[in-house]
């Protein structure tokens, strides 16, 4: 039997948030990650609705809010 060629996946995931403070673009995955994340293990379990709540801060202006959900 011929080995048959069997590609590997490759997965990458973003989490765009726009800060309500400075109003600027970032993505909370970068944050989740420094996290235990959080956020990826609800997304990723199928609980997107227990993503609300969830503290992020801002990389560029250092404001601290709660995200309100995940628009998808």
């Amino acid at each position: 039997m011929n080995a048959k060629t069997r590609p590997i996946g490759r997965m990458s995931w973003e989490l765009n948030v726009d800060c309500p403070k400075c109003k600027e673009t970032f993505d909370a995955v970068d944050f989740d990650a420094q996290n235990d994340y959080i956020i990826a293990k609800r997304v990723f379990s199928n609980k997107w609705d227990d993503v609300a709540g969830c503290e992020l801060t801002c990389p560029n202006c250092g404001h601290e809010f709660e995200i309100g959900g995940i628009e998808y």
